[in-house]
C-alpha cells in the first residue's frame, strides 16, 4: 500500500528525529572509538545497529521506548567489548581477527596468500602505496584486523622490532616475539602491549 495515512507518516518522522538525536547523544558518550575504521566485529555491531534504527523507525508495533533500550543496549555491549579485549588478550583474540603477515624480508609467503585468499598483486599494490620499487625493499607487510595494509621498509642497521611483537613471524624460534606460536605476552599483568 501506498499510503495508510498521515499519522503514520507522522510516527515515522518523530521515531526518526527521537532515535537520530539518540543515536548522536550516545555516539557522544561512547566517543570516537566507535567510528574508527571497522574490522568484522565493528560491521556486525553496525549492521545489528541499523537493523534496530530501522525497524523502530518504520515498524508501528516497536515502541519508540524499546527501540531507544535496544540502542543503548547494543551500545553498551560494544563498549564492554571493547573495554575487555583491551586489557584481556583472549577476548581480544575472540573478537578480533589477528593481523596477517603475508610477506617477510621481501619474499612472498604463498602459504599464507592462499590461506588468507589474496593474491600476490594486492601485496605488490600495497608495496607500491607505500612508494617502495621492491618487494625486496620490504622487511614486511601484514594485512591488519581492519583490512588495511601495512608496510614497513628494510632499513640497515635497524635491529628494534618492537612494532612485529605478536605477529606470526616465519622461521622465528616459538619463544620470539614475532614467531608463528607466540600469543604476545602482556607488557603488564592482562594488558595488551
Amino acid at each position: 500500500m501506498f499510503f495508510h495515512s498521515w499519522a503514520s507518516i507522522g510516527r515515522v518522522m518523530l521515531a526518526s528525529v527521537i532515535v537520530f538525536l539518540m543515536i548522536v547523544a550516545l555516539l557522544r558518550i561512547v566517543g570516537q572509538q566507535a567510528l574508527a575504521k571497522m574490522s568484522g566485529f565493528d560491521v556486525v555491531f553496525a549492521v545489528t545497529l541499523g537493523s534496530v534504527i530501522a525497524t523502530v523507525v518504520v515498524t508501528r508495533d516497536i515502541a519508540i521506548a524499546d527501540g531507544i533500550a535496544a540502542l543503548v543496549t547494543l551500545l553498551g555491549l560494544q563498549e564492554v567489548t571493547r573495554f575487555f579485549q583491551s586489557r584481556f588478550l583472549p577476548v581480544h583474540h575472540a573478537v578480533r581477527q589477528p593481523p596477517r603477515v603475508l610477506l617477510w624480508e621481501g619474499m612472498l609467503l604463498e602459504d599464507r596468500l592462499r590461506a588468507s585468499s589474496v593474491s600476490a598483486d594486492e601485496i605488490r599494490a600495497a608495496v607500491r602505496k607505500a612508494g617502495l620499487r621492491s618487494l625486496s625493499d620490504a622487511q614486511v607487510v601484514v594485512l591488519e584486523n581492519d583490512g588495511e595494509w601495512s608496510v614497513v621498509a628494510k632499513r640497515e642497521g635497524e635491529s628494534d622490532e618492537s612494532a612485529f611483537f605478536g605477529l606470526p613471524i616465519p622461521d622465528r624460534p616459538s619463544n620470539a616475539p614475532g614467531s608463528d606460536s607466540d600469543r604476545a605476552e602482556p607488557v603488564e599483568p592482562h594488558r595488551l602491549p
